[in-house]
């Protein structure tokens, strides 16, 4: 029987405040607390079949024209012979997480401020959507300038 203990303190460790705010660094009388968005995702499968000999169709026979129990790829009129069906199968497990910096809690002589992390990437990716839209403008415009001539 697996160890419930030790289970649930790595589910605390890998779910915990720990994720989402880094160890404090002091420096000259400030203390910073680096902080962190989190976002975790999980899932499974699971599978199924039928037991040998038991009756099954297959999911390509939609109009019904196959025995119970057999491959609706023969025929038995044609005196292919039928194959009974019996196995099955399935699986499957993800886990993903996503972890991105927000900013960080400044502690000093003045109080307690927020100082949001800056993602340069998003900034830049924001910048190249509205060039690209522009230059669409632009080129919209001068063609439908140039029609009217």
């Amino acid at each position: 029987m697996p160890d419930l203990n030790r289970i649930s303190e790595a589910l605390t460790e890998a779910f915990g405040v720990r994720q989402v705010y880094g160890e404090p660094i002091e420096r000259e009388g400030t203390l910073v607390i680096p902080a962190a968005r989190v976002a975790t995702g999980g899932g499974s499968g699971a599978g199924g079949g039928t037991e040998p000999g038991g009756h099954h169709a297959r999911a390509d026979d939609v109009e019904g024209d196959a025995a119970p129990g057999t491959d609706a790829g023969t025929d038995p009129e044609a005196g292919d012979e039928p194959r009974a069906l019996g196995e099955g199968g399935g699986g499957g497990f993800g886990f993903g997480r996503r972890a991105e910096p927000a900013g960080a809690l400044v502690v000093d002589d003045e109080g307690v401020r927020w100082v949001p992390a800056v993602d340069v990437n998003r900034i830049v990716l924001g910048g190249q959507i509205a060039f690209v839209l522009a230059a669409a403008a632009v080129a919209w415009a001068l063609t439908r300038r140039r029609r009217r001539r």
